[in-house]
Formats: structure tokens, sequence, C-alpha cells
């Protein structure tokens, strides 16, 4: 075994694909989406910086990897795991350590200032691993799925909106609707940089702004749904989804809502009256820098 780290600028994700389908065979959730383009998008989402990055090579053989995003969390210079995968045989042996060392010296000299990571809540080994080296845990997000044959439309809307499908580039005023800041994934810049389709449609009664929901056609993820708080339990959420759920009939079975906070309390009962289900939990946590 010769083990070498570098950073992935000189890495094609086709290679990456390969190792990522070794590394998460034994993955505690389905993973069969994530082809090389879906991967690459993601990355690309999430603010990929392969300088930045990490593999992990036995003899040229790249087996292992973390891929690491920048941007701005909580308004301060940050990086994210993307994703982090080890092929099993290499597991053990402190290499993940290893390779969060190998990528701090690269982000303190960029000015980055915390790194950010979701672990699942049921992967007590990779939690105990994590606050073993420094991290320590923000807050709880709840991952939820969508069976298109179980939605329930719970109300209709109290005002003559209209729903109408806008562009990336009109959607920072609906920053504001949010009660608790996005996750990483699901961030406003993360919307920007998608590099294909994503579809954002705005609710709007005259001249007002009144709530949005975001799909990620690549993903089947809704990346946000919000409603501003001058016009909540008017039945604006409902009719939001009610919109996205028709548009999608016929072409997907099922749709995942990920990363809402935990103690959103209306959100999530919302969701479950809709016909959501709890899909997994999981923490955010941080490092210091």
């Amino acid at each position: 075994m010769k083990i070498e780290y570098r950073n992935l600028s000189k890495t094609s994700f086709g290679e990456l694909h390969q190792t990522f389908n070794e590394a998460f065979s034994d993955y505690l959730i389905d993973i069969s989406y994530m082809t090389r383009d879906v991967m690459k998008n993601r990355a690309i989402k999430n603010g990929y910086d392969p300088d930045s990055s990490v593999g992990v090579f036995d003899n040229d053989k790249l087996v292992g990897f973390t891929l690491v995003g920048v941007d701005y969390h909580y308004e301060k210079p940050s990086a994210f795991d993307i994703m982090t995968g080890l092929i099993k045989e290499y597991r053990g042996k402190g290499i993940a350590s290893e390779m969060f060392n190998f990528i701090k010296p690269r982000l303190k000299a960029i000015g980055i200032e915390y790194f950010y990571l979701e672990v699942l809540q049921e992967n007590k080994p990779a939690i105990l691993a994590y606050k073993k080296t420094g991290f320590e845990i923000v807050r709880s997000l709840d991952c939820f799925t969508l069976s298109l044959k179980n939605y329930l439309l719970t109300e209709q809307p109290r005002l003559p909106i209209v729903i109408k499908k806008i562009e990336k580039d009109n959607i920072d005023k609906f920053q504001l609707f949010s009660e608790w800041r996005p996750s990483w994934e699901n961030s406003f810049t993360a919307m920007k940089r998608v590099p294909d389709d994503i579809d954002f449609y705005s609710a709007e009664y005259s001249i007002n702004k009144l709530g949005l929901i975001v799909y990620y056609p690549c993903l089947n993820w809704i990346m946000a749904l919000l409603v501003n708080p001058e016009y909540r339990n008017m039945g604006i959420q409902s009719a939001l989804l009610n919109h996205l759920v028709k548009q999608l009939e016929g072409k997907v079975e099922m749709v995942k809502l990920l990363n809402i906070q935990s103690d959103d309390e209306n959100l999530i009962a919302f969701l479950k009256q809709s016909g959501f289900e709890l899909l997994t939990g999981q923490y955010e946590m941080k490092y210091k820098l």
C-alpha cells in the first residue's frame, strides 16, 4: 500500500464517480440516482473547488476523496464537505483524518474561517469521529420524501394569487421570507450556481410577492418552499406545492425535500399533512479553522 494525498485539480469526474460507486456500495441510503453527471452538477451547485479538495491515491488509483465547496455560510467565508467517500478496505486506518489535515492549510490560506459538513444522525461512529476532530453540532435537519400518489391538497389559497415561473436572477428578494438560514445545499447561491435546469415558481398577488417554491429536476429535490411572513396561514404554501405536484405528475413518482430545520414545527406539520414522510435526520456540524 502506497498512500498519497493530492488535490483534485487533475482528477476527472469519471474517475471520481468510479471511486464513488465503490465507496458508497454499503451506504445507508439508496444513491443509485448519482450518475457521473448528477455528481458533477451537484458539486458545481455546491461551489466545488478542486484545488481545495483532496483525493487519496494508492499506487495512483483513487481510493477515496473529499469534494470541498467554498462560499459564505452564516455570513462567514466557509467551506463545505460536499461529499466524502472511502473504499471499504481503506477505512479505519486514519485516512479520513489525514484527508482533512491535507485540506486545512489550503483553506486557511484562502481565508476560510469555518468548515461545515452534514452527517446522518444514525451514523454514530462518524459523528463521534467528527467530534474528536473538533467539529461541533450546529443544528438538526430533517429530510422528507413525498410519493406523489400520497399527496394531499391541504387548503385553498384565500387570495386570488397567480403562480408563475420566474428566472433565477429574480429570486434574491425571496431570501427574506425564510425564518432560518437554508442549509449549504439549499442556499440561494447554490441555486444560482446550478449548471442545468432549475424551476422557480413565484406566488403573487397584485404587485406583492407572496411565496416561492424551487425544484431541481437533476436531483429531484424541492430546494425551497417559502412564504412571505405577512401572508402565512393563507394557503399560499399549499398552492405552491400543489402547483409543483401538477407539473411533476407523469414525470416522477416521488420528490424529496431535504434539510428542514428540525424545530420548524409549522412547516413540518404542513409537510406531514400533505403526505410527506420523514426519510432521515442529519446534523449540520462545523469546525473553526
